[in-house]
């Protein structure tokens, strides 16, 4: 479907791929102007994320941001920085606002616009927009 898509001055394609590797392993990375990866503070989510990350490598595609999501202290973004072996470029709190706005059926950011994860959130977009 990305594949079918016309490339046109201006236009932003987000895609949120499954977890694992095999969609950028399979996917053409001309089409990926930046690869957002995500991490949370555990060892299986962050093996993906360093096998992600070294698939981008191999691949070429060198703008890459790493998210680091439901970080709750210094203890969990260490975790994260030892697994990987890089600081992630963006970090998301861990937010009770985020499991409310999900017991509630709704998103965060319609939840509780103010709350900390959505304020890096909007970061996180500006950043992409710079892209």
């Amino acid at each position: 479907m990305l594949a079918s898509l016309e490339d046109k001055p201006g236009r932003v394609v987000i895609v949120d791929l499954g977890g694992g590797v095999m969609t950028v392993a399979r996917g053409d990375e001309s089409q990926i102007d930046v690869l957002v990866v995500v991490v949370e503070p555990y060892p299986r989510s962050a093996e993906v994320a360093r096998r992600l990350l070294a698939m981008a490598a191999e691949k070429g595609i060198d703008r890459r941001i790493v998210v680091a999501n439901r970080i709750a202290g210094r203890e969990d973004l260490d975790a994260v920085e030892r697994f990987l072996g890089v600081a992630p470029d963006v970090v998301i709190p861990d937010d009770s606002a985020v499991a409310a706005a999900d017991r509630a059926g709704a998103s965060p950011v319609d939840h509780d616009p103010g709350s900390p994860a959505v304020g890096v959130v909007r970061e996180l977009a500006s950043l992409l927009l710079d892209y």
